[in-house]
């Protein structure tokens, strides 16, 4: 089994709501958002980047 086909079992088999898996970019661009001054009024806030694995009622 390759590991593009595990990636792909394992996110059918969690379930994940896009698809697919966060790419490492995708963080980034988050990460550097924030450290961004157009961000600078946003304070105590949780991010979850999981393509839609943790979901909430």
């Amino acid at each position: 089994m390759s590991l593009a086909e595990f990636v792909q079992q394992l996110v059918k088999g969690q379930n994940v709501t896009t698809g697919r898996m966060t790419e490492p970019e995708e963080v980034a661009a988050l990460i550097a958002f924030l450290l961004s001054d157009v961000a600078g009024n946003i304070t105590g806030v949780n991010y979850v980047i999981d393509s839609g694995t943790i979901k909430t009622v």
